[in-house]
């Protein structure tokens, strides 16, 4: 299941899933480009795969910018010559608010991060893949792309969006050996996530209950999701373009009724 030696972006690697995800690639001997808009946290993530003996490179890159991306994508390519791969990790939650009282910019800067920064990462990356001669586009949404909750109609239809974005993907570039899949993680332990809890008044059953409402009985690591993304990404399944993995522990097949 080996990427050794082919250069794969993963967005949002400067923390969490995306770090989780560069890491285990890096490992694996692909060479790694860091696109984080975070420059302390994308430069030491890379620095910790180099200290590793692993081969990373960050550039800096706001993915909501066509600008920056397509500048991060060449910068890319100049520094490894080619371009195999591609993680769309980068996203946001947004704040919770009803539709009906959202303001039009907070919907704006979660689509703009969430499905129309995959969309300019896809489309630029995409002339470097056919020139590589196959690719592997892994797009990261969430099971709120599979069932939603009020108060998220910004981030649900940005993730649902996703998976349906990957599947148009999936269609056109096939005929080139471009695979294009999504996975839906289930809730992650990362920092944002600790971060977020720290701020809720019913922290500890906040805590429980997500736990328990998947039927493994823990939330996710990011190393759950790396694992995947790195199958999604090999040779190992170059028969599989345009699906919708859910990696969630089991959450997504429970009933949330009352």
């Amino acid at each position: 299941m080996s990427l050794k030696d082919r250069t794969v972006i993963v967005t949002g690697a400067g923390s969490g899933i995306g770090r989780g995800i560069a890491e285990l690639l890096a490992a694996d001997g692909a060479r790694v480009v860091i696109a984080e808009i975070h420059e302390h946290n994308g430069a030491a993530v890379a620095e910790e795969i180099r200290r590793q003996g692993g081969v990373a490179e960050f550039i800096p890159t706001d993915v909501a910018s066509e600008a920056s991306v397509n500048a991060m994508v060449s910068q890319a390519v100049a520094r490894f010559g080619s371009l195999y791969g591609l993680v769309n990790n980068a996203g946001i939650a947004g704040s919770q608010c009803e539709a009906e009282a959202m303001p039009t910019e907070e919907w704006d800067r979660v689509h703009a991060v969430n499905l129309r920064g995959a969309f300019f990462c896809a489309r630029a990356a995409i002339p470097h893949m056919k020139r590589f001669g196959k690719g592997s586009i892994v797009n990261i949404a969430s099971v709120h792309a599979q069932f939603s909750f009020a108060g998220w109609a910004h981030y649900d239809s940005s993730k649902g969006g996703l998976v349906s974005l990957t599947r148009t993907l999936a269609l056109e570039n096939g005929p080139h050996q471009i695979r294009v899949n999504t996975i839906s993680p289930g809730y992650i332990d990362t920092p944002l996530w600790d971060a977020w809890l720290a701020q809720q008044p019913d922290a500890a059953e906040i805590e429980a209950g997500t736990r328990s409402w998947h039927p493994l009985r823990r939330r996710g690591t990011p190393a759950d999701i790396a694992k995947a993304a790195r199958f999604l990404l090999s040779d190992d399944s170059e028969w599989i373009t345009g699906i919708n993995l859910v990696v969630d522990g089991g959450l997504s097949i429970r009933y949330f009724g009352r």
